[in-house]
């Protein structure tokens, strides 16, 4: 790619972000840029329990996050593209926090009957619901599948896997793998991408996709998007650091929320060079 072009890459949790923010982001990038900034939206195809989020997949840590940033998003997927990491000149990580501030056992606990009930109510096929979020806590399924393990602590665990990688991410300007250095920004959805939108935290796969595609046909443009951030009630009235720095404190980790709409007015005020 010619010096003077920007490539911005979209590093997100999985398909729904792509199909609700794809289109619209492309939309206005375009009205900065035009042809001069291309823009791509990933998210990573590890399997497990992660469904594409970096930040909790073991073996990830502080000190290899950004290797695996390029494994995972970038080395394979390059693999076929037209543009790629060489081309690269900035990174967009969105993230869903999934109550990753959360800590405690009042606040991190196993399914109560009526909860189990739930989940087993969203089950798809062999496909049990293992976690739900609520308001003020985490509950995890501890089933005869799992007598061997606490599955609390286990959440735990992954709680504070993801805060770790997280702080780490939010103390970098840029993604460093040998000798190329990308420009990077993380930002949120709280507690996740379904809550903020449509206030669902608890969705199923085919309840996501569902409810993107609908969404999308209401707010696929990039005018239609950007009113809905900036009018949500739900969107950060801070700066970027006070955004993420409210998330440390009680149950904020689990509200609906995202600071996705700054990176809106950052793009809407921005020229080609800040991308480049």
């Amino acid at each position: 790619m010619a010096g003077n072009k920007a490539f911005v890459c979209f590093c997100v949790d999985g398909q729904t972000d792509v199909d609700v923010l794809r289109a619209p982001f492309e939309e206005m990038f375009d009205a900065v840029g035009g042809n001069d900034i291309n823009v791509d939206f990933r998210y990573a195809r590890f399997q497990g329990e992660n469904h594409g989020d970096i930040t909790t997949l073991k073996g990830v840590t502080p000190e290899n996050i950004e290797k695996m940033i390029y494994k995972y998003y970038f080395k394979d997927q390059d693999k076929g593209s037209e543009l790629g990491w060489k081309d690269l000149t900035y990174i967009i990580h969105i993230i869903d926090l999934d109550g990753a501030y959360l800590q405690g056992e009042d606040r991190i606990r196993v399914f109560t009957p009526e909860e189990k009930c739930l989940a087993d109510q969203m089950a798809t096929g062999d496909k049990v619901k293992t976690t739900l979020y609520f308001e003020d806590h985490i509950a995890v399924r501890q089933d005869e599948k799992s007598l061997n393990q606490n599955c609390a602590g286990l959440m735990e665990e992954r709680n504070h896997r993801k805060r770790r990688m997280i702080e780490q991410l939010l103390s970098l300007d840029g993604i460093t793998v040998g000798k190329k250095t990308v420009k990077y920004r993380l930002y949120y959805f709280s507690c996740n991408l379904d809550h903020y939108l449509y206030g669902e935290a608890n969705l199923t796969a085919a309840g996501k996709m569902q409810r993107a595609a609908a969404f999308s046909n209401q707010n696929g443009d990039a005018r239609a998007l950007g009113d809905f951030f900036e009018k949500s009630e739900f969107s950060t009235c801070d700066d970027y650091l006070q955004s993420w720095k409210k998330l440390r404190k009680g149950c904020a980790s689990l509200d609906r929320g995202t600071n996705v709409n700054l990176l809106i007015r950052e793009i809407q005020n921005s020229d080609l060079k800040d991308w480049l």
